[in-house]
């Protein structure tokens, strides 16, 4: 198992030779959970759900929540088109909460299409960060969202001015994790895997993906639920350093070493990441 003083060493060397920063787009800038809770919320009120159940409003919002997450999953495995996920999500919920079918909101996913990318929650830091980091590296999102949307939660939070260029799934036509997403990009760029750094919040989708394409990449995790998919693998925080990360050992999954080539560590605070990058 490698110590945390390699780690440090492994990390600093690759970090001399970036000259882009691959950011993935929700909950890594935008905060996703924050802004669908509060849009989600807005359409339970404005349609009067609680008098079509005995549902309430967080119960709601934690089923969709949960709906949600399993219909991207099948979107991103290929499984289901872009207006399945849109629409069955939300006919899918309505009807787990006994909600009849000639009583559920018409359109409401058309609503909240208009609702919450317009929002305004972003993680903690990343406005100000976003804006530093610019000044001495190109930006690039990486995202798995929908071009239209991804573009309008870009523009409404002032992301745009710092980012030289967006590219998501619906637009390429693949997802991460696959390499042929991250490879698309750094041709956009025109750069190198070892001039890029990737940083994103998902284990499966961002770091699985960002690795296996070579890119030196962390995992952005300020949630304690965000936790890793399955429970065979362990991230065990060895020692924290400065610079708004820490280092993890190698880690393990079923009790042996498991070799992640790329995976540089956890970010937990944008501002104090994005002074480590600039030193």
């Amino acid at each position: 198992m490698h110590s945390v003083e390699h780690w440090l060493e492994e990390i600093h060397r690759k970090k001399q030779r970036w000259t882009w920063l691959f950011l993935d787009l929700d909950n890594t800038l935008w905060d996703f959970d924050a802004n669908a809770k509060e849009a989600l919320k807005e359409l339970y009120r404005r349609h009067e759900l609680h008098l079509h159940c005995d549902w309430h409003v967080d119960a709601f919002v934690a089923l969709y929540q949960d709906v949600n997450a399993a219909y991207w999953k099948k979107y991103e495995r290929g499984e289901v088109d872009k207006e399945t996920l849109r629409t069955a999500r939300f006919t899918d919920t309505f009807n787990q909460m006994g909600i009849p079918a000639a009583l559920q909101p018409a359109n409401v996913w058309q609503e909240y299409l208009e609702i919450c990318p317009i929002m305004t929650i972003t993680m903690p830091g990343a406005n100000a960060a976003l804006q530093r980091l610019s000044e001495r590296y190109k930006i690039g999102i990486l995202t798995n969202g929908f071009e239209a949307t991804q573009r309008i939660k870009i523009q409404s939070n002032g992301f745009d001015p710092y980012i030289s260029f967006m590219q998501t799934s619906e637009q390429l036509g693949v997802a991460k994790p696959s390499a042929l997403f991250f490879n698309e990009a750094l041709k956009k760029a025109r750069v190198s895997a070892e001039e890029v750094m990737y940083l994103g919040d998902t284990w499966d989708t961002d770091v699985l993906g960002g690795c296996q394409a070579g890119l030196a990449t962390f995992w952005y995790q300020t949630r304690n639920h965000r936790a890793l998919p399955t429970g065979d693998i362990n991230l065990a925080k060895s020692s924290w350093i400065q610079g708004g990360f820490w280092v993890d050992d190698m880690p393990e999954f079923k009790g042996e070493s498991w070799q992640l080539p790329n995976y540089m560590g956890r970010v937990y605070d944008w501002d104090g990441f994005a002074s480590w990058l600039l030193a």
